[in-house]
């Protein structure tokens, strides 16, 4: 800070300091580890992840050595252009091998006054294993002998070697009538019997797509030895390996025929939830809340879950509008294997005061754990809107005004002079209004040569809600709604008719709002400049004292 005392004005050096400060709280260290359950003699792979203002090779491992020995150490510096910014990410990774069987922890690991989350590691005995005088061992496993039809099947394929190997090839995984998921492909090392073993498993999510007997067939390994020394053509290449392992059976059981639901969910756990932008207990006429519905099931993928509203079992709320938001359908990989994640998102908004319930959401899903039905569930939830805690805004035109009596001895000349001063701004008001308010010139130059429809404030809720919440789905039908009132049309116009007959900034605005529909970046639009162009299109406002009721088109 000294550098700059001299040169820069204390104020500078203060708003560097606070940026310093803040960037310094950002940046984050985390700790993961390959694999959280393992044996005596084995190794796991600790990965330590930080942005680029932390150097996670500086960091204290002391207290990591206490259970654990560190075999190797790698580290590795990335970077990405993320919405045109370049993101650097820092990786250290140790191969650490268990000192002692038990429960042991790879403990939080400090720097610059930040700390990882600990982590749990459990170490089983060394296992009684027997590979003979064999130096290269090649089998394949699955995790149960029986499973559902559509239900996640983890199959390991597992190559262990005592020597070095060169071109080393598996064939592919090829089964009719099942979808196969690739996962994590997982390196460690084992010590048996005095000689260490390096060990790779492949591991893939099996989804069976029909009942009877799955077939999983024979998958071959092919290598060459590696021999120690170089030649003058370079590596020393031995004997060639070929393995293949056993073709493996598997029972696939139909959907029970006790099963309620129309969407069959076979899965070790399934989850369901939802929360609300506000609280919707106590909503005000033209308040929105969205709602967020998500599901997650554990082994299953994405597009196995089914789709979810809010008006399941239920023929329409008189009174309420949901603008449903596009969907989010994800997977990712956990322990376990596959789990499936779905999102929806819908836009909620009142169009008259009352109460209404939402009926429960029950989700029923066959628990393959235990082999039985459950349900996932949601419990009912009530809408109140009150009308007598609405705020609308005042009325623009007709208010009556208390008017201070001339003759009362109390009122001065001032007075008098700072009325007519009033008078003078609301006359040079009106006049920037009626100049603003001229005839809109259109795309094509030609100007609108019919009278602006008068739109009241309450009727842009529906697409200030949309906006503000920059949601383009919800955002499409509030403008149709706009455009109905707009054009005095019978009917909602299309977005491009729309287009054609309002100014060139809000039509770029509509052709942002169209490719943000159709394209990939629905995410990213953003609705301030929409509504802001609405706004701009007239502002001949109603007399909204008796339009309390109309906040949106009923039909």
């Amino acid at each position: 800070m000294k550098i700059f005392a001299g040169k820069w004005p204390a104020w500078v050096v203060l708003v560097i300091a606070i940026f310093t400060a803040a960037s310094n709280a950002q940046a984050r260290v985390t700790a993961t580890v390959d694999r959280t359950d393992i044996a005596m003699g084995e190794t796991l792979r600790l990965t330590l992840t930080a942005d680029e203002a932390e150097r996670p090779d500086e960091i204290d491992l002391s207290q990591l050595t206490k259970d654990f020995d560190i075999l190797q150490r790698s580290s590795a510096t990335s970077a990405r252009i993320i919405s045109g910014e370049q993101n650097v990410t820092r990786t250290l990774e140790l191969e650490l091998g268990p000192k002692r069987d038990g429960l042991l922890t790879v403990p939080a690991l400090s720097y610059d006054g930040r700390r990882t989350t600990p982590i749990a590691i459990k170490v089983r005995p060394q296992p009684d294993v027997n590979l003979g005088d064999e130096l290269v061992y090649f089998d394949a496993k699955i995790d149960k002998n029986e499973i559902y039809v559509q239900a996640q099947l983890i199959l390991t394929v597992t190559l262990q070697q005592a020597i070095n190997l060169d071109n080393r090839a598996i064939s592919e995984l090829d089964i009719p009538d099942t979808y196969v998921e690739p996962l994590e492909q997982k390196t460690y090392q084992r010590r048996i019997s005095g000689r260490l073993w390096q060990v790779t498993e492949l591991r893939y999510a099996l989804f069976p797509q029909q009942s009877g007997e799955l077939t999983i067939p024979r998958i071959t390994f092919s290598a060459r030895e590696l021999l120690p020394g170089r030649s003058l053509l370079g590596a020393r290449l031995g004997r060639r390996i070929a393995l293949e392992s056993q073709a493996i059976k598997v029972p696939v059981k139909p959907v029970p025929a006790s099963f309620p639901g129309s969407v069959w969910l076979p899965a070790k756990n399934v989850a369901l939830s939802d929360r609300w932008s506000s609280p919707p207990g106590a909503l005000k006429m033209g308040d929105s809340s969205t709602r967020t519905i998500e599901i997650t099931a554990d082994g299953l993928q994405g597009s196995q879950l089914p789709p979810l509203t809010s008006l399941i079992g239920v023929n329409g709320l008189p009174g309420l509008k949901f603008y449903p938001d596009q969907e989010t359908v994800e997977q990712q990989e956990i322990a376990a294997g596959i789990q499936g994640y779905r999102l929806q998102s819908e836009a909620l908004v009142a169009t008259t005061e009352g109460s209404w319930t939402l009926p429960a959401l029950e989700v029923p899903w066959w628990n393959t754990e235990t082999d039985s039905l459950e349900y996932a569930r949601i419990p009912e939830v009530t809408i109140t809107i009150d009308i007598a805690a609405t705020s609308f805004p005042p009325p623009l035109e007709g208010v009556e005004q208390a008017t201070p009596n001339l003759m009362d001895g109390d009122f001065s000349l001032i007075n008098l002079w700072q009325l007519i001063a009033a008078a003078g701004w609301c006359l040079a008001l009106i006049m920037a209004w009626l100049l603003h308010s001229r005839p809109q010139v259109s795309t094509n130059g030609q100007a609108h040569a019919r009278r602006l429809p008068a739109i009241s404030n309450r009727e842009l809720v529906p697409l200030r809600l949309a906006c503000s919440e920059n949601n383009p789905a919800a955002a499409r039908e509030a403008l149709r709604q706009w455009g109905q009132c707009w054009l005095a049309t019978d009917e909602l116009p299309t977005l491009s008719l729309i287009a054609k007959n309002v100014d060139s900034e809000l039509a770029r605005e509509i052709d942002r709002l169209e490719a943000a529909l159709w394209g990939d970046n629905q995410n990213n639009w953003r609705g301030d400049a929409l509504f802001g162009g609405v706004k701009r299109q007239g502002k001949h406002l109603k007399d909204t004292k008796n339009d309390e009721l109309a906040l949106y088109p009923t039909s």
